[in-house]
C-alpha cells in the first residue's frame, strides 16, 4: 500500500500531530521551507506535482521534506523556539537563523556582515544562553508539577504534624 508522505511523516512520529503546534514550527522556518512544508503537511499536495512546480524531481522533494521535519523535530530547534522571546532581539535573530532555519558558519557570516570568528563567538555565547533558558523552564515545569501534585492529592503523609 503506497503511504503519502503527510501519513509517512505523521506516522514516524517525529512532529506533533496538531496543526497549531505544527503551524507555529513552520512559522520559524524559511519562506521557501515554509511553503514547502505547508504545502506538504498542512495542504496534503501530492509529491509529484509540487516536483513539477518546482522543477525537482518527485524523491528531491521528498528528501528535503524529510529533512525538514528532521530538523523541527531536533532537539536544537525545540529548545532554540522556546528560547526566542527570552532572549535579545539581535540574538534572537542569529538562534533563528542557525537553529530554526539551518543557515551554516558562512551563510550566517554573509547575511550578518561579521567574521567567522565573531559569529563563532556570538554562537557559542547564544547557544549557552538557550541552554541556561531551558534549564530555568524545565526547573519551574518540574516545579509546577509538584505544587499540582500536592494540590490535588493533598500533603505528603506526615507532612505539617
Amino acid at each position: 500500500m503506497v503511504v503519502s508522505l503527510k501519513e509517512s511523516v505523521l506516522m514516524s512520529g517525529r512532529l506533533p500531530r496538531s496543526d497549531d503546534l505544527l503551524q507555529a514550527r513552520v512559522e520559524l522556518l524559511s519562506l521557501e521551507d515554509r511553503a514547502l512544508v505547508e504545502a506538504v503537511l498542512l495542504r496534503g499536495q501530492s509529491t509529484r506535482s509540487l516536483s513539477r512546480l518546482m522543477g525537482m524531481t518527485t524523491r528531491g522533494v521528498r528528501d528535503k521534506v524529510n529533512r525538514l521535519t528532521r530538523r523541527m523535530a531536533s532537539s536544537q530547534f525545540i529548545d532554540a523556539a522556546r528560547s526566542l522571546p527570552h532572549l535579545s532581539p539581535g540574538d534572537a535573530e542569529l538562534a533563528k537563523l542557525r537553529f530554526c532555519q539551518g543557515y551554516r558558519l558562512r551563510g550566517l557570516c554573509e547575511h550578518l556582515g561579521l567574521s567567522e570568528h565573531g559569529v563563532r563567538r556570538r554562537l557559542d555565547r547564544v547557544a549557552a544562553e538557550i541552554q541556561a533558558i531551558n534549564r530555568i523552564t524545565r526547573r519551574n515545569a518540574r516545579a509546577a508539577a509538584q505544587a499540582y501534585r500536592e494540590y490535588w492529592d493533598g500533603p505528603a503523609e506526615g507532612a505539617g504534624e
